[in-house]
């Protein structure tokens, strides 16, 4: 992980936009930069998207105590995915 991947993921999450309309009630939501965080320290290079999908329905529900969409997860998790492969670089530990 990196500013790149986190910069990247979160404008993945904020075009996809899992909140809707409720995004705009967060003051602190920063164009999801702390779940861009949560779901990237999860990750590596090699993670599949079955596992990126996992973890980005995860931090969103606990974040936010929402329904996510598999196929919304997934289309998500095949663009993260194609960032991590992109900047194969390791995640901080």
């Amino acid at each position: 992980m990196n500013k790149n991947h986190i910069e990247e993921v979160k404008k993945i999450l904020t075009e996809w936009n899992p909140l809707g309309e409720y995004a705009n009630q967060i003051s602190d939501l920063n164009n999801y930069e702390t779940e861009a965080i949560d779901i990237l320290f999860y990750l590596d290079s090699k993670s599949s998207i079955e596992r990126i999908s996992k973890m980005t329905t995860e931090v969103l529900s606990q974040a936010f105590s929402i329904n996510i969409n598999p196929s919304e997860s997934r289309k998500c998790a095949e663009k993260i995915r194609r960032i991590l492969i992109m900047n194969n670089e390791p995640r901080y530990t």
